[in-house]
């Protein structure tokens, strides 16, 4: 399957139902398993982020019998820091999924258009 970004949709979906807490991914953009969000406004939100080491004492094993292996010691040791959220005022289509239902957003200058079915592959 390889990556791909996953996409929170707070807008209404074409049978009217608003899943902003389904998981549905996409491949139209950075694919490095971050977040775009689709506004209830119908504004497109995009983050820009990063990942940091963890300090070892905020490692869930640390200070525990299990740490000196050294499998242990790598448990926990990125995170993902969100530098900032931005409106990427898009312009275009993109395809996210969530399994089941393939659905095609369309922007014109930044606002969404329309999200459809669009065909499952």
């Amino acid at each position: 399957m390889g990556m791909y970004d996953y996409v929170k949709c707070e807008y209404p979906l074409p049978d009217g139902t608003i899943r902003a807490n389904a998981e549905f991914q996409t491949k139209d953009f950075d694919c490095m398993m971050d977040v775009v969000t689709i506004t209830a406004e119908g504004r497109l939100m995009l983050r820009e982020s990063h990942y940091a080491t963890v300090p070892e004492e905020e490692r869930p094993y640390f200070g525990k019998p299990e740490w000196e292996e050294p499998l242990y010691q790598l448990a926990g040791s990125i995170r993902l820091v969100v530098d900032r959220e931005y409106d990427a005022n898009f312009h275009g289509e993109f395809e996210f999924r969530d399994g089941v239902t393939n659905y095609i957003a369309r922007f014109t200058d930044g606002q969404l258009d329309h999200i459809r079915v669009g065909a499952y592959y």
